[in-house]
């Protein structure tokens, strides 16, 4: 493997810096390491400390909260930063890693939004008692962690956490393969320079077009960046474990060094920051040449509005100080995806051309022959890696066999995703045998027909469970049982993962 691009045996070969004495920080990994193939312990530079769990790098100040994807709100106060630092001094970095994963459960029996009826569970002794069980639960979870998938914790997350958190986030986060805004963002992403070195996915989430990027034909090594370290940590275990992923939240303040990367990119995210010229100035400056590239950014002239800082098209134009810049549009990119072709970028365009579209794309560098009209990966994009069934359908048992039928999960999903009823199959009928061979992987005589018809995705392995598989855990009041009995058993510290010693 690539020496590491975030945690290197010299700093000064890495891509960290401060972002605010732009020093090179230097790793102290801490005595024990916890989990087998993941680093812990602190990385310090002349003005900071910050931690490192599970090869993530926490470079942020104060609460390490989760939060809301689209306003920012906190929806969990997570533990302090300095306390992270404290607990990975003491050489106790699965204890700061469990506080990092740990959210409340929500109020068991459906009974959160009955305001009277919850009190009992929202007063008392009952809110630290369940916190100390869902400790109990994640550390069960982390103890089984190569069983479980990406499904599992963001289960955990959506599903049986904190009302705070919005249940409805879970479709479009794990139904992401296939939805048109990530047909748009692997089209757009064939414009990325390639043989240069890493790119930059900024706000990347749980790390789905970083997986892409590893797995297409002409692959890319990239550094993820995000606010939230549960989603971080599930991408680096479960979704893009070959790449790599920082958490911070200051986009104007990159930790980074200048040129850093050949191109940083930021998909469905920008329109939503709120310091969107800063922003844009850090993107350019880790970047060679300037380049970046802005996928799924809301035109403000248009509604529904995704946040109240969206601009318009000439708005965003406006980012890159005069430097050479396209614009288009998702429809245009998946049009251009579905027709087997690169985008024609060679001649610029008034961005007034894009007033009726509402979601733009931008591609800005000082080297132009990023916007070659040339054709390029000729192969099936959203084929590339291991082959799995679209998890937008359900599994029916029928007298035929087993019939996959295309569901959009809520009301709101349908009307984000209208377009995949253009390209995505409404339903295939297949015998016990054949699904049981897509279910397990392998291929089978109609793959390439249900890969036109997107019934089957490139996807990470461990992504989803067996298609039609009930979660482990069926609800909070079950999950919370398994985790007080593994506290009863004396592990409120969690277990050792691996003793492997420094």
């Amino acid at each position: 493997m690539p020496d590491s691009l975030l945690l290197p045996a010299d700093p000064d070969r890495g891509v960290l810096r401060c972002p605010d004495c732009r020093e090179a920080p230097v790793l102290a990994p801490t005595p024990t390491q916890p989990m087998a193939g993941g680093t812990f312990g602190v990385l310090r530079c002349s003005c900071a400390a910050h931690p490192v769990l599970d090869s993530i790098p926490i470079v942020r100040r104060g609460r390490v909260d989760v939060q809301d994807h689209v306003t920012g709100r906190t929806e969990v106060a997570g533990p302090d930063h300095d306390a992270l630092v404290a607990l990975l001094e003491a050489d106790r970095g699965l204890d700061a890693l469990i506080a990092l994963l740990t959210f409340p459960p929500a109020v068991p029996f459906g009974l959160g939004g009955r305001r009277r009826l919850r009190l009992p569970f929202t007063r008392g002794p009952w809110p630290s008692l369940a916190l100390a069980a869902r400790r109990g639960e994640v550390t069960a979870m982390l103890a089984d962690h190569e069983a479980l998938t990406a499904q599992d914790w963001m289960e955990l997350c959506y599903a049986r956490s904190s009302e705070q958190i919005a249940a409805d986030i879970f479709p479009y986060f794990f139904a992401r393969y296939g939805q048109p805004r990530y047909v748009a963002s692997i089209e757009l992403a064939r414009h990325l320079p390639v043989g240069r070195g890493a790119v930059l996915d900024l706000a990347c989430g749980f790390g789905h077009l970083m997986y892409h990027l590893g797995a297409r034909d002409e692959p890319l090594r990239s550094v993820g960046v995000d606010r939230n370290f549960f989603q971080l940590w599930v991408a680096r275990r479960y979704i893009a474990p070959d790449q790599e992923f920082v958490c911070a939240d200051r986009v104007e303040a990159l930790p980074f060094a200048d040129d850093a990367f050949a191109a940083s990119l930021c998909s469905d995210a920008f329109h939503l920051f709120d310091d969107q010229q800063g922003a844009a100035n850090e993107m350019r400056r880790v970047a060679v040449d300037d380049t970046i590239l802005l996928d799924r950014i809301g035109n403000r002239r248009l509604e529904p509005h995704d946040g109240d800082r969206e601009r318009t098209p000439e708005g965003y134009a406006a980012l890159v100080d005069g430097a050479p810049v396209r614009l288009t549009s998702e429809d245009e990119l998946i049009d251009a995806y579905r027709a087997g072709r690169g985008l024609r970028l060679r001649d610029a365009r008034d961005p007034g051309e894009l007033a009726e579209h509402k979601w733009l794309a931008l591609i800005s560098s000082r080297d132009e022959t990023l916007f070659d009209d040339t054709d390029r990966l000729p192969c099936t994009p959203h084929g590339a890696g291991s082959l799995g069934i679209n998890p937008i359908f359900d599994v029916e048992h029928d007298d035929e066999g087993v019939h996959l039928v295309f569901r959009y999960p809520s009301t709101w999903y349908a009307f984000e995703n209208a377009q995949m009823r253009s390209y995505t199959s409404a339903g295939e009928h297949l015998d016990p045998d054949a699904f049981e061979d897509l279910a397990a992987g392998r291929p089978i005589a109609q793959t390439p027909l249900l890969l036109r018809r997107w019934v089957v995705l490139g996807m990470p392995p461990r992504y989803a469970r067996r298609p039609g598989t009930p979660p482990a855990v069926r609800s909070v009041g079950e999950g919370l049982r398994r985790g007080a009995l593994r506290r009863l058993r004396g592990t409120a510290s969690g277990p050792r993962l691996t003793a492997d010693r420094n």
